[in-house]
């Protein structure tokens, strides 16, 4: 019989000293300088909600060298990234921008897709990769994405989310770091806070699925015949009726694979070890791939291959992200377990941003011991199960103390973050925390109130299929986003940014100096043992971030 817990038997995650600390002047005034940006991937459709076919339009620029507006997986699937900023209202100033420029420049018809998951698709034959042109990094890139679809199938690569980047100012650590009287040297501290952060987003980061999960229902067509136990809404719509998340679930994003080769998150030293493991050894699964059918044979084609709700990051221009965060360590954090919301226009809001980042700070200060293998299955169990019946009642959630009800799990967070708020409003004379707590925690009193409820209660009171209210959503926020308006400097300096990167696009074709089989051949060496800071700033100029799939370069945190 398993054991399960009482409320009184959970740990309490009051800290004291956690809210005096926040509470100083000196400390609301670092927590000015956050600095956070939003990258928002999003299909194009046709008015008959279609996966689109067309091209990436050229108005929109090089999705190669655009810093804003580039494409994922799938020459159809956009996605918008804001530049990272300090302050809340420019961030979603920037990606409302966004929204419009790509809205007046979308090919006649089509909108932007506001589910997660993705509408009716064709046969994988059918699906076009991302395209970036004939230069060597882009072809690297487009040879990686052709890795991604023989390796897991072009339809879970067309499941779109919103990522959330998140890092806290140098003077916060500073005075976090004299607080605490570390011994470490001032970066290698931060760069272990990070990882800090990031255990307790592991710990406790099934409340984002519960609280944000959007994708309760999938269009039919997604999984065709893979064997998975949903439900059938109508002829055309899967389903599970206490699911908050399907993105997040088992028939989401995942990797077998991957799962060999879990990567520790409990040291920065650990976490390098564990990725250059899984880009180095080879993978006895997809060892059946010829050569020009992925990058490279490796469980990780590339660092951007590890799938996870949250990831460490740097950015550097002359190497590849392993090695720079080897030497310079970690600048900020990347969450990735936020779906797309369709009733919100742009997938997220200012208020949801100010939860998570009370979230995300309150992972940084909160202790945060270890995990254990025994702790990192518990959190996979409790991923799956909010994923899938985060809303069904009473639902017990496992925990190294045994199993408790999810709300009583909830309550001694959600009961710190409430005081957290009230701290951070008054330090910075806002009531937007308060305001963002108290309608969170009015969906663990009603799971009525989460979007996923929200959606499934429309689709069966109103007889709506998947498709048909995710395109009506669209169709909806798309009349939205056109009746925006920008400044004609805004609307210019956006016109010259697509502009410009179509000129760099041609500038890099232009410039190949070798074949790409020894570009690539340069590409994957990778050396575990690392050089020292000198030595890797001209040793590991070959890694540039050019060939790398990211787009931090738009944000720079």
């Amino acid at each position: 019989m398993k054991n399960k817990a009482t409320p009184i038997d959970i740990e309490t995650l009051v800290d004291e000293s956690l809210l005096v600390f926040i509470a100083s002047d000196d400390v609301q005034d670092t927590l000015q300088g956050v600095r956070r940006g939003i990258e928002r991937e999003m299909l194009r459709v046709t008015p008959s909600a279609q996966l689109s076919h067309r091209p990436h339009p050229k108005s929109l620029g090089s999705a190669l060298t655009h810093p804003y507006i580039t494409t994922d997986f799938s020459e159809a699937q956009l996605e918008l990234v804001t530049p990272a900023v300090t302050g809340r209202k420019e961030t979603f100033k920037k990606l409302a921008s966004l929204h419009h420029f790509v809205a007046t420049h979308l090919p006649e018809g089509e909108s932007m897709w506001a589910a997660s998951m993705p509408p009716s698709l064709p046969l994988d034959s059918d699906i076009a990769i991302a395209n970036y042109g004939t230069s060597n990094v882009g072809m690297a890139k487009m040879r990686y994405r052709e890795g991604l679809a023989n390796r897991y199938g072009k339809r879970m690569q067309l499941i779109s989310g919103i990522h959330y980047n998140f890092s806290l100012p140098k003077p916060f650590w500073q005075m976090l770091h004299a607080n605490t009287e570390s011994q470490l040297p001032l970066e290698d501290f931060i760069s272990e806070r990070y990882f800090h952060l990031i255990r307790n987003v592991l710990r406790n980061g099934w409340i984002i699925p519960y609280l944000f999960g959007a994708s309760p229902a999938a269009d039919k067509s997604y999984l065709r015949d893979k064997p998975y136990q949903l439900l059938q809404l109508d002829s055309t719509t899967d389903y599970l009726p206490w699911a908050t998340s399907l993105r997040l679930s088992n028939l989401g994003y995942g990797s077998s694979e991957q799962s060999r080769f879990p990567i520790s998150f409990n040291s920065k030293q650990d976490y390098l070890i564990g990725l250059c493991k899984a880009l180095t050894q080879p993978s006895v699964q997809y060892s059946y791939l010829a050569e020009h059918q992925q990058l490279n044979g490796s469980v990780l084609q590339l660092e951007n291959e590890l799938y996870g709700s949250i990831r460490p990051k740097i950015v550097n221009a002359q190497m590849r992200p392993l090695v720079a965060m080897c030497h310079y360590g970690v600048e900020y954090i990347e969450l990735r377990s936020l779906d797309n919301n369709p009733l919100l226009p742009l997938g997220i809001d200012e208020l949801q941003s100010q939860f998570i980042d009370l979230f995300l700070l309150y992972s940084a200060l909160s202790p945060s011991p270890e995990i254990s293998k025994q702790e990192r299955t518990l959190i996979m169990q409790r991923q799956e199960l909010v994923a899938t019946q985060g809303r069904k009642p009473n639902l017990m959630l496992p925990t190294l103390n045994g199993e408790v009800l999810l709300t009583d799990l909830a309550k001694p967070l959600m009961n710190l973050l409430a005081k957290m708020a009230t701290i951070m409003d008054g330090g910075q004379n806002t009531n937007g925390y308060e305001k963002a707590v108290m309608r969170e925690q009015a969906k663990f009193d009603t799971s009525q109130l989460t979007p996923s409820a929200q959606i499934l209660s429309v689709m069966e009171q109103e007889n709506l299929n998947f498709t048909t209210l995710m395109k009506s959503y669209s169709d909806e926020h798309q009349q939205g986003y056109l009746s925006d308006t920008l400044s004609d400097d805004e609307m210019t300096q956006l016109q010259m940014l697509a502009y410009n990167s179509l000129l760099e696009q041609k500038q890099l074709e232009a410039g190949n100096e070798e074949n790409f089989d020894e570009y690539l051949a340069q590409k994957r060496h990778i050396n575990c043992e690392m050089p020292s800071r000198a030595d890797a700033a001209l040793s590991m100029q070959r890694y540039s971030m050019q060939f790398q799939d990211n787009k931090e370069p738009a944000n720079q945190l």
